[in-house]
């Protein structure tokens, strides 16, 4: 459906389709919710390298996400960064534990809440950020109309597919499927096929 409606829209939109298609990233992702925003987290201004073996390190220090959340509820908020992560992300993660423990899983009330609304809520959270709340909205709920005008990969690959459109332009083309766009986006970076477009 998205795919159809996008390609019908822009001969470029068609043909950013047809590269990225079939998308293997499955959304939303059914993980815990706090799986997630550990992972987001510590993705945060880093490569996608450097996240995954901070990740790693972490899980085998603590087990899981959940063992990774109360780690960083019960460290000192200034003691020294640990296992690659630094002190400004343990202190958003234990930010998020401390909401959860307060408020319980906020999945089902954040379920269905408009786009501005979903990141506002994530937002709240101390340390959670425009991109942080953005992948959430993404992976977390599969929110249709999410664009992450600030992720590099994105910025990257719409500056191909959009060439010289100005952002008025580029909103309006993608509009209610913003997310579909994105991660067409990504998969172009990730399958190395950007320079294919033209």
């Amino acid at each position: 459906m998205a795919a159809r409606e996008l390609g019908a829209r822009h001969p470029r939109l068609a043909r950013l389709i047809e590269l990225a298609h079939p998308i293997e990233r499955i959304i939303p992702d059914q993980r815990p919710l706090t799986d997630l925003v550990v992972r987001t987290v510590v993705a945060q201004l880093v490569s996608t390298a450097a996240a995954r073996t901070i990740m790693e390190r972490l899980l085998a220090a603590f087990g899981t996400a959940d063992g990774v959340v109360a780690w960083a509820m019960a460290t000192p908020g200034d003691d020294p960064s640990e296992h690659g992560l630094s002190r400004g992300k343990r202190r958003t993660i234990a930010a998020w534990g401390r909401y959860v423990a307060e408020r319980g899983d906020p999945r089902e009330a954040w379920q269905g809440l408009d786009a501005d609304a979903l990141i506002k809520e994530i937002t709240s959270i101390k340390g959670l950020g425009p991109w942080s709340a953005q992948m959430v909205a993404i992976f977390g709920f599969g929110h249709p109309g999410i664009w992450p005008e600030g992720d590099v990969a994105v910025v990257r690959a719409a500056g191909v597919v959009f060439r010289r459109m100005k952002p008025a332009t580029i909103r309006r083309l993608i509009a209610g499927y913003e997310t579909h766009v994105a991660l067409c986006c990504w998969a172009l970076i990730d399958q190395r096929r950007l320079h294919e477009f033209d």
